[in-house]
């Protein structure tokens, strides 16, 4: 079996090797170019968030899934069922657990200025559970751990999970960690590295 046929490259390897081949990242699309369909994204992007988000760059190439997308990702932003400290455990968890720095870089940031203890970023960093966190935000931890863990749990710790969240702060942490997985992965593919 050829080197190339071989076992896939690590996550960290795979994202040096790409950037010695100078890779171009995704560019904006300039809306004056834009479709029709990229347009009504872009405008909608524009009064959602007051921006447009990087990833945007890319799934505006596709105006039907960037209109799902921003939908969610609107969702995300202005959701009432997670804190933002909350919101970012899952986040920065999500975007370690793909390796994507361009993500991590941005959502550190975010997790500190939101108010997540320094410890519990930096276990998360670590690729640790984060531990001696109490109350709901730690339930949110070993909730979030364990979604990345493949979210298979049994059923005393699924009803824990449903009394100390309830059913739709689990809903939200789903929508969480697959809406950033999506992020992370995009990034990553685009070769995408932490501005600065």
């Amino acid at each position: 079996m050829s080197a190339s046929r071989g076992r896939p490259p690590t996550p960290r390897h795979f994202c040096k090797e790409r950037l010695r081949h100078d890779r171009e990242p995704t560019r904006a699309i300039d809306p004056d170019k834009s479709s029709d369909e990229q347009s009504k994204i872009i405008a909608k992007l524009g009064a959602g968030r007051g921006r447009i988000p990087t990833p945007f760059n890319i799934w505006l190439h596709s105006p039907d899934l960037a209109e799902g997308m921003e939908i969610i990702g609107t969702h995300i932003d202005h959701a009432p069922v997670l804190s933002e400290a909350e919101a970012e455990v899952a986040i920065l968890s999500t975007a370690v657990f793909w390796n994507a720095p361009y993500v991590v870089a941005n959502h550190r940031r975010h997790a500190l200025s939101a108010g997540l203890p320094e410890a519990v970023v930096t276990a998360i960093l670590e690729r640790r559970r984060p531990t001696d966190v109490e109350g709901r935000l730690g339930a949110v931890c070993d909730a979030v751990a364990d979604l990345l863990e493949g979210g298979v749990v049994d059923d005393a710790r699924f009803a824990g999970y449903a009394t100390e969240l309830g059913r739709a702060v689990i809903a939200e942490l789903l929508i969480v960690v697959g809406y950033f997985t999506s992020v992370s992965l995009a990034m990553n593919l685009h070769a995408l590295q932490p501005k600065g």
